[in-house]
């Protein structure tokens, strides 16, 4: 009889290429190492293959998700599309100057943040980060004259990366240094600052968007990926115990905020944007008798949180049945964690509930006898909450 273990694998879960490269570093696409795997019936067998094995690093990366390491992020940075007035922004040449002066000023705090660039100089003040401004500029102008850029080509793609405030700073902005230089330097110029004063240390990754072959940079989710794996990588390699999952991986129902709205909401505000929603599920509840009606992504959503839990229980199978009385731990922490796994909600049911919340207390009937508020008392209590701008909500 062989002695042969088949592995199993966690496609489902998480892209076990840990070391792939990016195929075109300029243009930002990633070489995923082979064809794209079809659904069908490889993918409905799954669940039922005896693997017998799981590989060192998946293993270790179970362990990690399943304690609860904390999860890098890498954003990156979208340039405004209105000025401070309202107005739209028209790309030139003249607005991405300005917008790239703006941002280089922004990310060294006026000059009082020391940037660093791709070959390892360091800027400090106001006059030393201009000189990054004006060789990029130049730069860019030749680009343009070469036929490489155009009046609507951004200057500048600016990557933020980011840890939770336990992390060290400076181990944070080491590994971003690591980072940049493998998968940017000689293909792209860059500049980089450290930011400690917030609530999470983050690196700001600033890059000429066109590269010195003339390709543009355009990284798309795959590539943010790959640059949250790699810098989970390099954190670990620093002793940062740091993971790069998947939001599904870890039963994450819900992406991001986008930056302008999770910052109204630090700032105690309401967003626009809710109100959008709101207003759209509510028109679903009424074109469809008080029912939310259930979208293929909802049904999407449920199928892959299936697969995820049918992987980590298959995992834990085979753990239960290792020697190693460590694995036999891990086991016994994956079906925890695996069991935690059955939350699927979307904003879109949890603002159904609230509706349907609210509608039953406006239906519900007063108690006898209770006074209901005048409208003078209501007036005062609505006084006593405006908001930042002095206006009444």
């Amino acid at each position: 009889m062989s002695d042969f273990k088949s592995e199993l694998g966690f496609q489902d879960c998480w892209d076990s290429e840990a070391n792939r490269k990016l195929n075109k570093p300029a243009a930002g696409s990633v070489d995923s190492g082979g064809r794209k795997r079809k659904a069908g019936a490889q993918d409905a067998d799954r669940s039922t293959a005896q693997a017998q094995a799981i590989s060192a690093a998946d293993k270790a990366r179970l362990a990690r998700i399943v304690k609860g390491a904390p999860e890098v992020m890498v954003k990156v940075s979208k340039p405004a599309k209105n000025d401070k007035s309202g107005n739209p922004i028209k790309v030139s040449r003249a607005s991405e100057a300005v917008r790239a002066s703006e941002h280089l000023a922004y990310i060294s705090r006026n000059g009082k943040i020391e940037v660093e660039n791709d070959r390892g100089e360091a800027f400090n003040g106001r006059t030393q980060v201009g000189a990054i401004y004006r060789e990029w500029i130049e730069k860019h102008d030749e680009d343009r004259r070469e036929g490489s850029a155009t009046d609507r080509t951004r200057i500048t793609t600016s990557i933020v990366f980011s840890m939770p405030g336990t992390a060290n700073a400076e181990a944070v902005k080491d590994a971003v240094r690591a980072l940049a230089r493998q998968e940017f330097q000689g293909r792209h110029d860059y500049a980089m600052a450290l930011h400690t004063d917030t609530h999470h240390p983050h690196v700001h990754l600033t890059l000429r968007t066109v590269g010195e072959d003339g390709e543009k940079l355009n990284l798309r989710k795959a590539d943010l990926q790959r640059l949250r794996d790699t810098f989970a990588e390099k954190l670990r390699t620093r002793g940062i115990e740091a993971e790069s999952t998947p939001r599904h991986a870890r039963g994450v129902t819900r992406r991001g905020e986008v930056t302008p709205v999770y910052k109204i909401r630090q700032r105690g505000g309401k967003p626009l944007a809710d109100a959008r929603k709101m207003r759209q599920v509510r028109r679903d509840l009424e074109d469809n008798g008080g029912g939310l009606p259930q979208k293929a992504w909802d049904d999407a959503l449920i199928a892959r949180r299936n697969r995820v839990m049918a992987t980590y229980d298959q995992a834990a199978t085979i753990l239960a049945g290792s020697a190693d009385p460590k694995d036999r731990d891990l086991a016994r922490e994956t079906k925890r964690f695996a069991a935690r796994l059955t939350e699927t909600t979307t904003q879109r049911a949890e603002m159904a509930r609230s509706l349907a919340g609210q509608d039953a207390a406006r239906s519900a009937p007063r108690e006898r006898g209770k006074p209901t508020d005048s409208p003078e008392r209501q007036q005062d209590l609505s006084k006593g909450s405006p908001d930042r701008g002095g206006r009444q909500r």
